[in-house]
C-alpha cells in the first residue's frame, strides 16, 4: 500500500485536514463580496468561531472588528481560515482592481 503524501505539490496546500470541533448552539452563514474598497460584513450577533473560504481568484485581506488594510491577514484564492475569536464584523479589502467572493460560517 502506497503512503499518501501530506502536501499537494501542485498547490502547496495540504491534501488532508484535521477535524476541528467547537461547542455551539447555532450558526450563521454570510457571503462576502470583497473589492479594493474596504468594506464590512456583519453577522447578526457575535460569533465565537468562524470558517472563511475565499472562493475568488484573488487574494483578500481580512480583519475582525476593525478596519482592514492590505497589511492584515492575507487569505489566498481557494484557501480557508478557521479562527476562534469573538466578533460581529468581518472587514475585507483586496488590492487595487481586484475582487474576491468569500463565504463565512460563524458559530455562536
Amino acid at each position: 500500500m502506497a503512503r499518501r503524501t501530506c502536501l499537494n505539490m501542485a498547490t502547496g496546500f495540504p491534501d488532508w485536514t484535521r477535524k476541528s470541533f467547537t461547542s455551539a448552539d447555532n450558526f450563521e452563514q454570510v457571503k462576502i463580496s470583497a473589492t479594493a474598497t474596504e468594506a464590512t460584513t456583519s453577522f447578526t450577533q457575535e460569533v465565537k468561531s468562524v470558517l472563511i473560504y475565499n472562493d475568488g481568484v484573488n487574494v483578500c485581506h481580512i480583519n475582525f472588528g476593525a478596519t482592514a488594510t492590505t497589511n492584515h491577514v492575507k487569505l489566498p484564492a481557494k484557501a480557508w481560515l478557521v479562527i476562534d475569536l469573538k466578533f460581529t464584523d468581518v472587514h475585507t479589502i483586496c488590492a487595487t482592481g481586484e475582487t474576491a467572493t468569500l463565504y463565512a460560517v460563524g458559530t455562536y
